[in-house]
């Protein structure tokens, strides 16, 4: 009984397109404002909580 190796890398070298691995700055900004007003948001409900 054989076992066959087949290798997973493909004949040709692909060529990554560095473009489509960033997002888009606005879109990245838009995302960390978002993330830090969450996060802003959550932390004074806590304060408000342990004052109660």
């Amino acid at each position: 009984m054989s076992l066959d190796s087949h290798t997973a890398s493909p004949a040709e070298p692909v060529s990554y397109d560095d473009r489509g691995w960033h997002p888009v700055w606005g879109e990245h900004l838009v995302t960390v404002v978002a993330t830090s007003i969450a996060v802003l948001i959550v932390a004074v409900i806590a304060v408000l909580m342990g004052m109660a």
